[in-house]
């Protein structure tokens, strides 16, 4: 995609997101789309957020699970960021028309005291970064069409990336800990999510590639 067209399509998705409005799929439009385009439309959508007043907090890690990579046909997590008005404690009311379609999945948020980066970090580089862990639940949205109206196409991996890895916002929990090595361990922390006290998903945080960190 060349920058003319990655500009359009971040602007199509943050007029989609302004006007409570789905656009069409980015990877309809631009059938040799690449994973590079999408994360290039990914970052100026947040450009253009950031250019409006908004500040980059964090970051979101999703497909992180074998079986969702192999639904989408990848072999590597999908990564979004997150803003600071995309940022909730737990309690808050969180109005419910800033999202078009959302979705709800639980999450273990690292919340770091040092600086994290390079290729060739490791989970114990993680754990020595992370001052505490702590639950929390991921809203997920689409600012872009899940199904096209007209060809009943389903969306791909370059529009979710496109459309920040999904990502809308995060409810931080209030049980925060350490992530003490030897005396909790990351991997056997399960989750439930319910509504209206009936279940509706369950899981176990080794499903995170083996384990969170």
């Amino acid at each position: 995609m060349s920058a003319a067209q990655i500009a359009d399509a971040a602007a199509r998705i943050d007029a989609a997101e302004r006007s409570l409005v789905p656009c069409r799929q980015i990877s309809l439009d631009h059938p040799a789309m690449t994973m590079a385009d999408a994360y290039a439309v990914q970052s100026a959508w947040m450009d253009l957020k950031m250019a409006a007043g908004r500040r980059c907090v964090g970051h979101k890690i999703g497909l992180t699970s074998k079986a969702m990579q192999r639904a989408v046909k990848i072999d590597e997590p999908d990564f979004g960021s997150l803003l600071d008005d995309m940022l909730y404690r737990e309690g808050s009311t969180i109005p419910y028309d800033r999202f078009l379609q959302l979705k709800i999945e639980a999450e273990l948020a690292f919340v770091l005291d040092k600086p994290l980066s390079g290729p060739d970090c490791s989970l114990f580089d993680v754990l020595d970064a992370t001052a505490y862990v702590t639950p929390a639940l991921e809203i997920l949205d689409a600012r872009i069409q899940r199904i096209d109206p007209e060809t009943g196409r389903a969306r791909t991996v370059l529009d979710t990336i496109s459309d920040n890895a999904a990502n809308a916002a995060l409810v931080l929990g209030g049980r925060a800990f350490k992530p003490d090595g030897f005396h909790v361990d990351l991997r056997r922390i399960g989750a439930v999510v319910s509504r209206n006290a009936e279940v509706e998903e369950t899981g176990l945080a080794a499903g995170v590639l083996g384990h969170p960190a």
